[in-house]
């Protein structure tokens, strides 16, 4: 046993060549140069991809937009129509049907008496035209 190894005596299982840590250091001060140097150049070229992006999509949205109109222009027209005619169809209901109640009354419509007044104004014309004589 006295052949054995002890785990503690032992060396750890880093590499037992010297290195000059002189070349590593500079290699590191290096790195982290151009890191910051590409980074801001590589921030600097994702600003400018972002606002192409922005542009692109501001076009897009305004382009959909637009055709989403004339979407929903195309669907409305035909269904305008045909309200238009649906009203008046019932407005020319409602207005026989107060007709209907009015004349049941005995009150007389406009038309009614529109006629009565051009009557009226003839036979005032008539009896002036006599009293001339």
């Amino acid at each position: 046993m006295a052949n054995r190894k002890n785990p503690r005596n032992s060396k750890s299982h880093v590499a037992q060549t010297p290195i000059d840590s002189g070349p590593i250091w500079l290699a590191g001060v290096g790195a982290v140069s151009l890191a910051r140097k590409q980074g801001g150049m590589l921030l600097g070229e994702l600003v400018r991809e972002g606002r192409r992006l922005q542009v692109e999509a501001t076009h897009l949205l305004r382009e959909a937009r637009a055709d989403a109109q004339a979407q929903v222009a195309g669907l409305l027209t035909p269904v305008k129509g045909r309200l238009r005619s649906g009203v008046k169809e019932a407005a020319a209901a409602v207005q026989a049907g107060v007709t209907g109640v009015l004349a049941r009354l005995g009150i007389p419509s406009k038309a009614d008496i529109d006629e009565l007044s051009q009557r009226v104004g003839t036979l005032s014309r008539q009896l002036k035209a006599g009293a001339r004589r």
